[in-house]
């Protein structure tokens, strides 16, 4: 071969890993949702991008209550957050429903499952925690809040266990009143 030959094909070697090495970058700089194209999550696809179903607030509280088995991106009304422990829970001011906080990338949030369940003898309400799907995710560390169907025996007029899979339980207080949020329990750190 001779020598304008050898430096061709090494010019061309090296646009195409040049390529596919910027492919690769486009491709980690921005997922595409799974699920045919749709972003909105469903109970089927727990991985996908929660998009608020309640405006946010600029200081990134949730404005409005979501209902069981929705997602949002931030707190609940009134609520202080914690860098502190990964995971709260604490009742909605609609009643039957617990408000479930993760702490997680915001593309790929752990996201709770739309009903719990008693636990043993009716010691602890079960919530389930879905772990997103492995894939290029954010390296932040944001709040999602997922409102959560509890039994229709479990009274929020008094204070119950929730345990919050295999990240930990906590000690949920009953609401002020009807119609009022109750205040978040944090997992201990």
């Amino acid at each position: 071969m001779t020598t304008s030959v050898r430096t061709l094909v090494r010019g061309v070697a090296l646009a195409g890993v040049a390529g596919a090495l910027a492919l690769v970058v486009a491709a980690c700089a921005s997922p595409a949702p799974s699920g045919g194209g749709s972003s909105e999550p469903t109970a089927a696809s727990p991985s996908a991008s929660p998009e608020p179903s309640a405006p946010a607030s600029p200081s990134g509280e949730v404005t409005g209550v979501p209902g069981p088995g929705e997602h949002v991106r931030g707190l609940p009304d009134g609520a202080e957050g914690t860098f502190d422990s990964p995971a709260g829970a604490g009742w909605s001011p609609t009643p039957g429903v617990l408000l479930v906080v993760t702490y997680g990338s915001s593309t790929c949030p752990r996201l709770a499952e739309a009903e719990a369940g008693w636990g043993g003898r009716h010691e602890a309400i079960d919530v389930g925690l879905v772990d997103p799907d492995p894939g290029p995710c954010t390296m932040d560390y944001v709040p999602t809040t997922s409102a959560v169907a509890v039994p229709p025996d479990a009274d929020a007029g008094s204070g119950v266990t929730v345990r919050l899979g295999d990240i930990g339980k906590v000690e949920v207080a009953p609401r002020a009143a009807d119609g009022e949020a109750g205040p978040l329990a944090w997992v201990a750190p």
